[in-house]
């Protein structure tokens, strides 16, 4: 398994400084971030660019392990789906241009008027159209443990029983449980369940902050138990990247809109804990 860094947590730096940064402090793989304004304006992902993108990121010695792609199928709204899935088919295209055989995907946002289950059965409806249309790029869509509509693994399941196919998987996003309230040893059961799905790994490490809320620290400090995941994946034949998201300082998309992540001091925040979790998962992985 190749060991990297999640792009979207360094967003706030400029695309050839990420790239240095990772090889640097020992990475091998990226996930390549897609957010409009990421990267202070300096990766191109037009069509006539993307070869010029990989031989560059070969060019430091790593590699491309994953797209991040972004789609809300929660509405019940025929034509709103329709546009998901075209919105979604982007990331399966850039990825497919690229080289790239997974686009980590979403699930979609609370709905007002519609109760879980509904949204739940619309995000259904929408990876079954969404697989067939990654099917002809070659791409595996990753759904991610995010928010809070499938951030939790009996939704995660039922959606990938129903939509029933081998271009559908998970992204695995070891803090995302904790956040949205569930226990250390909660987020140890799902694991177990979703482990078989797994095709995208997000590696977060977690403390108890105020009101018992989950605080993200860089790996290796807080209370999640990483040599026991990483065992996991390995005993299921996991073989992708385990990719590091640091996000002690909050959501980048997030703080990408207010301006605040591109300060000096939260850039080399950001470089010190992403450096700190590469070196610890380093040592799991020896």
């Amino acid at each position: 398994m190749k060991i990297g860094v999640v792009c979207l947590s360094l967003s706030c730096m400029d695309f050839i400084d990420v790239l240095d940064f990772v090889q640097d402090v020992g990475g091998e793989a990226i996930e390549l971030c897609t957010v409009k304004g990421a990267h202070n304006g300096t990766l191109n992902l037009s069509d006539e660019n993307r070869l010029s993108i990989l031989r560059t990121v070969e060019s430091f010695g790593l590699s491309i392990a994953s797209v991040a792609g972004y789609n809300d199928f929660t509405s019940h709204v025929t034509d709103e789906l329709q546009r998901e899935v075209e919105r979604l088919e982007y990331y399966c295209k850039l990825a497919a241009d690229l080289s790239v055989n997974i686009v980590r995907a979403m699930g979609g946002d609370p709905k007002p008027g519609l109760s879980k289950s509904q949204m739940v059965r619309n995000i259904i409806q929408g990876f079954k159209i969404a697989v067939e249309m990654a099917d002809q790029y070659g791409v595996t869509l990753a759904l991610e443990n995010h928010g809070t509509v499938t951030n939790n693994g009996s939704t995660l399941m039922k959606i990938i029983d129903e939509v029933a196919s081998d271009n559908l998987g998970l992204t695995l996003d070891t803090g995302n449980f904790c956040w949205a309230g569930f226990s250390l040893e909660e987020s140890y059961e799902y694991f177990n369940q979703l482990v078989p799905y797994v095709v995208n790994v997000h590696l977060k490490d977690v403390v108890s902050d105020v009101g018992n809320k989950a605080k993200f620290v860089p790996l290796g400090q807080g209370k999640m138990d990483l040599r026991r995941i990483v065992t996991l994946l390995a005993d299921h034949g996991y073989q992708g990247a385990l990719l590091c998201e640091y996000e002690g300082m909050g959501d980048p998309k997030e703080l990408l809109q207010s301006g605040v992540f591109r300060q000096e001091k939260y850039v080399q925040e950001l470089k010190a804990g992403t450096k700190q979790s590469l070196a610890y998962l380093k040592s799991l992985m020896q």
